[in-house]
């Protein structure tokens, strides 16, 4: 009867074991990005020392970083030299360079992503599926060509976030459009002036279908206080 009860505990504590195993999340990706930045391998509560610690003193570098029409701002950045791992951080207390305030990826290819994988290269029409709907963005030929300006209460809304009129910073992610798929259909001229300017166009206007542009550049915009 013993021997009995031992191999049935002994086979229900292996059971138990192996349920909560599989279980367990899976180790969180490096490269994966929150609008929120409560989580991830830059969060809120990041400091330039952690990113020496994580990455190595040489790939962490500071110097003035654009900021758009001419400004510039004091600021970090990671792996300049690496295209596909380079990002650039902003921060809100700028003499001990911590919590950062905002992260910049630019260019065709980067590891930085967001949620759905989404991240350079990512095309408007696959933009569409994950919002589940058309959203809205700016016109080309300006300062800020391309930039998703709502996402028209779709899905994305929730996953990346939304500009709060009220000032109240919550933290989201700005996509711009600003590179061309792989095989993208060539436009006139007439069609390109009709989408120029800074006016917002539905993603689902001709135009924007037929170039089906992508993501050329996003901006993490953490939340204003970070402070606990």
């Amino acid at each position: 009867m013993r021997v009995f009860l031992f191999r049935l505990v002994l086979v229900a504590t292996i059971f138990l074991l192996t349920v909560s195993a599989f279980g367990q999340d899976k180790p969180s990706d490096p490269w994966l990005l929150f609008a929120k930045g409560d989580r991830g391998s830059i969060n809120t509560k990041t400091t330039r020392q952690d990113l020496v610690r994580l990455y190595g003193a040489k790939n962490v570098v500071d110097g003035d970083l654009e900021l758009g029409e001419g400004e510039t701002e004091s600021g970090t950045v990671l792996f300049p030299n690496d295209p596909e791992r380079s990002i650039e951080i902003l921060w809100n207390d700028t003499k001990t360079k911590a919590e950062p305030s905002s992260l910049t990826i630019r260019g065709t290819r980067s590891l930085w992503k967001t949620l759905h994988d989404i991240s350079l290269g990512t095309s408007l029409k696959q933009l569409e599926q994950f919002n589940g709907k058309p959203f809205h963005m700016s016109g080309y030929g300006w300062d800020y060509s391309g930039t998703v300006m709502s996402w028209d209460e779709g899905a994305l809304a929730h996953d990346l976030g939304e500009f709060d009129r009220s000032g109240i910073e919550n933290g989201r992610i700005i996509l711009r459009m600003t590179c061309s798929t792989p095989n993208a259909e060539p436009i006139t001229k007439d069609e390109n002036n009709q989408i120029q300017g800074d006016r917002n166009f539905s993603s689902g206007h001709p135009v924007l279908q037929k170039m089906n542009p992508c993501v050329g550049e996003m901006v993490w915009i953490f939340p204003a206080n970070t402070k606990n």
